[in-house]
């Protein structure tokens, strides 16, 4: 008797341990303030033409950039077209065709709180095509004429302040990785920790 009583009292402390680490990891998987926040600046940052709203008009002012200038070959062009409109398909319109700022903060509350790891390898993936799409000679590298490109082209238009972000990145001879700027956008898009430093935010912070 008194041994199932000691498996019992054993099985209730077992149980209660998982309990409370559940409970812990559960917390953990909630987007702070701080987090949230910053996937407001997100959505503002990407709301290329200014009018609340994600939408396929927001690639479209940002493609007609790319469209008039003389120095990219038809290629490259296209193949700008072709991955602005499949990055903003699978990572933005999954199931909308427009997204409200709060839509999109919902969006990305449920990716992150449902499973971090997850919404972590979805950002980067995204991250990752949008900024290789951007090294235009495919160098592995962002010049300050590649990365002022984009920043012009989705309506960030004060060549100071980019200027001012793109040295955030410490290039040498005028460029730097471009795994620099993927991994910044990562943390711009997934990190909680506010004591952490942001590149991203940053700049967005001076105006970008």
């Amino acid at each position: 008797m008194q041994e199932m009583v000691i498996w019992a009292l054993t099985l209730l402390v077992a149980l209660s341990f998982k309990a409370c680490a559940v409970a812990i990891e559960q917390e953990s998987n909630k987007a702070n303030g701080y987090l949230i926040d910053k996937w407001g600046k997100f959505f503002d940052f990407d709301d290329f033409n200014h009018d609340g709203i994600l939408s396929f008009e927001d690639p479209k002012a940002f493609l007609e950039h790319y469209k008039a200038r003389d120095d990219l070959t038809d290629k490259q062009k296209n193949k700008i077209i072709k991955e602005m409109d499949r990055l903003w398909k699978v990572f933005y319109f999954t199931n909308k065709k427009e997204l409200s700022k709060d839509d999109f903060i919902n969006m990305m509350k449920q990716r992150y709180e449902s499973n971090i790891t997850a919404c972590i390898e979805l950002v980067r993936a995204f991250s990752t095509d949008w900024c290789k799409l951007l090294d235009l000679d495919e160098d592995t590298f962002l010049s300050k004429n590649e990365f002022i490109m984009d920043f012009v082209a989705g309506t960030h238009n004060s060549t100071q302040i980019d200027e001012q972000f793109f040295y955030m990145y410490n290039p040498v001879n005028d460029r730097f990785p471009v795994d620099d700027l993927i991994e910044s956008c990562v943390i711009f898009a997934t990190e909680p920790d506010s004591s952490k430093p942001d590149i991203f935010l940053n700049g967005i912070l001076i105006g970008v």
